[in-house]
């Protein structure tokens, strides 16, 4: 009976919906139909997520130690044992809408399963500094200004040693970094590429006018502050798996109406990349190529000629 019940917690209680009975609210912007974020008004910040078992999970923001099933959050959030918390999650069983003060259960959609490893790189990005733009960082040093490190922030980290961090999401989930320094390019550790994708200058629920692939994020960025124009900016971060080309497929065939444009390197492997984007998409421009290898090389040698 003990372990029937602590069984049905886990899988019968939408553990998004028990987290707001608690004071949480969704945080839409960085939510995903997998990882729910949200905030309670204490400052605390939390993933939600439904495991491949069918257990709701959450990881928190700010305590890394701070995980688990539905049973963990209450034992946590009341700082109580097991014991107690069977007799809150027994109430919410039976009465869930008696936990509001309006008495009225807000519905909260329970996210798609996905596995616990990609909810907790989720809370890992998610706990990541926002880059500052001072005009001596990394980014500027690579010839980008303040206001198109800006225009990308969303999707711009800094990790605990300083790298700047270019999250990749694929249709559900974050799934890694791309990782950047001086000398040093990589990728997040026992996570995988999908896209980096920022959208600008439209609003987000409408069809995206443009779309420009590039290979680097900071291509992406370099390629948008030499031709500013309201878009869907990607990267595929320097090669592309068999994934990855089914994601862009997906993308570049979504926005049927966009403008596509192959915004890839000056070199050999560049004009391959520019061939697998129009082989999804036969209406697909080739950018002109940029002077040097790359779009951040031609925003480096512009800037060179202005001085």
């Amino acid at each position: 009976m003990g372990d029937a019940e602590l069984e049905k917690f886990k899988t019968e209680i939408n553990l998004a919906e028990l987290a707001s009975s608690y004071g949480y609210e969704l945080v839409r912007k960085e939510s995903s139909r997998s990882s729910l974020v949200m905030k309670h008004p204490d400052g605390d910040k939390i993933v939600v997520a439904t495991g491949t078992d069918g257990h709701g999970i959450f990881f928190s923001i700010h305590d890394e130690k701070m995980r688990g099933s539905v049973i963990d959050f209450v034992k946590w959030r009341e700082n109580v044992n097991l014991g107690y918390a069977r007799q809150t999650l027994r109430k919410w069983i039976a009465d869930p809408a008696s936990f509001f003060p309006t008495a009225q259960k807000p519905s909260l959609t329970r996210p798609v399963a996905i596995a616990q490893d990609s909810t907790a790189r989720h809370a890992e990005w998610l706990r990541m500094r926002a880059y500052r733009a001072t005009g001596r960082g990394y980014l500027e040093k690579r010839g980008l200004t303040p206001e198109t490190i800006r225009t990308f922030s969303e999707r711009i980290g800094v990790d605990g040693r300083g790298n700047i961090c270019f999250r990749h999401d694929d249709l559900h989930s974050v799934t890694g970094w791309e990782v950047k320094n001086t000398a040093f390019t990589g990728f997040s550790g026992g996570s995988r590429k999908a896209l980096w994708g920022c959208k600008v200058g439209y609003p987000q629920k409408e069809p995206s006018p443009l779309v420009i692939v590039t290979e680097s994020a900071i291509d992406a960025m370099s390629y948008y502050q030499l031709h500013p124009q309201p878009g869907f900016y990607l990267s595929f971060a320097g090669s592309m798996s068999p994934e990855q080309h089914e994601l862009l497929k997906y993308v570049l065939n979504r926005y049927q109406a966009a403008r596509i444009v192959a915004a890839t390197d000056n070199d050999p492997q560049g004009e391959k990349f520019a061939e697998v984007i129009r082989s999804i998409r036969p209406d697909a421009e080739r950018a002109a190529s940029p002077v040097g290898k790359d779009w951040n090389d031609a925003l480096n040698q512009r800037q060179a000629r202005v001085r």
